[in-house]
């Protein structure tokens, strides 16, 4: 984790919106297709009358808008209407070294959007007899200690299991991440551990929910991850820019990730990551096109059955007090006001999400090869765009009480007594654990002097600039609905860097 509070997820953690890791009672909320608006909205209607070359126009100028920021490198986009392909091509570099242009071809890791396809094998499986989604992940997954409690494999698929994420262990990312670990040595970081809370009586997103699912799927299968995923769907649906990721491999046409340094506005390559360290909840590579067709093929009975894809996405569980649910490997919500089937991905010099407004039959897929890029605000504006004669302009000033929170945060932390209230669960989960490591770095700061306020970012976050009595750092936070810090980053400004 670079530069954090302890309030963010990096790695491979899917981009969540704004309150999304607010656990919640996994109320069961009925979602069905079927219940189309009886006339068009807005919306549906001027994505309707947009011809293929104004869709094109439009993709392109909020593209144009975005390339000019200093952390932009290459974009893979694909836009479509229905089942018919408008936009699928690439922006920027794929490669900085060679100077190597993205195209539709290009293949970009593509982090927990993976978790959608491990979802759609999993109900693969189930239509082929092989297993049954409240089956006991024991029956596939023996070695895993449970502590006695039963996990069903639809538990697993909606996050609800309550097994602790392996991601999150002391020194995950620095010391094990890089290292080609096993199944059996990257699960018992956390079996045996305790549990969050008991099985089906809450919410918490865990990349560690997929990668037991993978292993289930190796098991039900009789066949490796990798090979099932290439036999059932990435070959029969000619997605031929998919694959389960590595770093041996010769993938052609691989964009290569980076990272981005916002003090000296430079880029360099991504941290190294096993494809392993990621397996069934984030390891596939793909491409913009190739998401979009993988949507088309899974919504209109080609990946999985109908009856299967309703069950993927008929009884999501409540993520929080908004309107997001979390069905099998997707988000259902709302955007804007239209209704939104999504998931993000982020994993090391890599971001992108993939979305589908059923309403208007609008599908947007983006893959950035900078992590510093925040994929869903960009989509957001081409679906904005895309849907109103009108967008609405970027905000400008802050969210009304982001200085007060941001301020009793640093306050509190430094006194070493968080308000732990006022933090997401994973928020205050990761603070508690980086406490000490928190305390000593207000220690050396010093007295807060001053916060400023100084714009809001890219990705819709509020920035500061605060001044202790010993140096200076640069703190994003963004605000859930209730009040409560989604997420905060913490960037130290070295001795003699830029005033904001």
């Amino acid at each position: 984790m670079k530069g954090t509070t302890g309030m963010r997820v990096s790695g491979f953690s899917m981009a969540l919106a704004a309150g999304a890791l607010v656990a919640s009672l996994p109320a069961q909320a009925q979602v069905s297709l079927q219940a189309q608006q009886a006339a068009p909205s807005p919306e549906a209607q001027v994505f309707a009358r947009l011809s293929d070359a104004e869709v094109e126009r439009r993709v392109g100028a909020v593209i144009d808008e975005i390339r000019t920021r200093p952390e932009f490198v290459g974009l893979s986009v694909a836009v479509a209407r229905g089942d018919q392909l408008i936009v699928d091509r690439g922006y920027g570099i794929a490669d900085l070294e060679w100077n190597a242009p993205v195209d539709a071809s290009t293949s970009f890791r593509i982090g927990s959007m993976t978790k959608q396809f491990t979802a759609a094998a999993i109900l693969k499986l189930a239509e082929q007899g092989k297993l049954a989604l409240d089956d006991p992940m024991s029956r596939y997954v023996p070695d895993f200690d449970t502590g006695g409690r039963v996990v069903t494999i639809r538990e697993l698929l909606n996050h609800t299991s309550g097994i602790p994420e392996y991601t999150m262990q002391p020194g995950f990312f620095p010391k094990l991440s890089p290292l080609n670990l096993s199944d059996a040595e990257l699960m018992q970081l956390v079996s045996g551990k305790p549990f969050d809370f008991e099985p089906g009586t809450n919410w918490r997103y865990s990349n560690t929910n997929y990668y037991l699912l993978g292993m289930v799927v190796a098991k039900a299968s009789g066949r490796p991850y990798a090979t099932f995923m290439q036999d059932e769907f990435f070959t029969p649906l000619g997605l031929t820019h998919t694959r389960y990721g590595s770093e041996t491999a010769i993938i052609p046409h691989r964009a290569q990730g980076y990272s981005f340094d916002p003090d000296t506005l430079s880029h360099s390559n991504d941290a190294a990551i096993s494809m392993n360290t990621p397996g069934a909840g984030g390891a596939l590579v793909s491409s913009a096109g190739d998401l979009v067709r993988w949507q088309i093929a899974l919504t209109n009975g080609r990946a999985i059955s109908p009856a299967s894809f309703e069950q993927m996405i008929g009884s999501p569980v409540k993520t929080g007090p908004g309107d997001a649910l979390y069905g099998f490997g997707v988000m259902i919500d709302r955007l804007d006001g239209q209704r939104v089937i999504t998931h993000g991905g982020g994993i090391n010099g890599f971001g992108g999400v993939l979305s589908w407004l059923p309403d208007s039959g609008l599908r947007v897929a983006l893959i950035s090869n900078s992590e510093a890029m925040p994929t869903p605000i960009i989509q957001r504006r081409i679906i904005a765009a895309l849907t109103s004669d009108e967008p609405p302009e970027l905000r400008t000033t802050p969210q009304p009480g982001s200085e007060a929170a941001l301020r009793k945060m640093i306050t509190d932390i430094a006194a070493g007594t968080p308000d732990y209230s006022t933090m997401s669960p994973l928020g205050a989960d990761m603070t508690r654990a980086m406490l000490p490591t928190l305390q000593q770095i207000y220690k050396d700061l010093g007295p807060l002097r001053s916060l400023t306020f100084t714009e809001v970012t890219l990705g819709d976050f509020d920035s500061y600039r605060a001044e202790f009595a010993n140096g200076a750092a640069v703190y994003t936070i963004l605000l859930a609905p209730d009040g409560t810090i989604a997420t905060v980053n913490y960037r130290p400004v070295p001795p003699g860097g830029p005033r904001s």
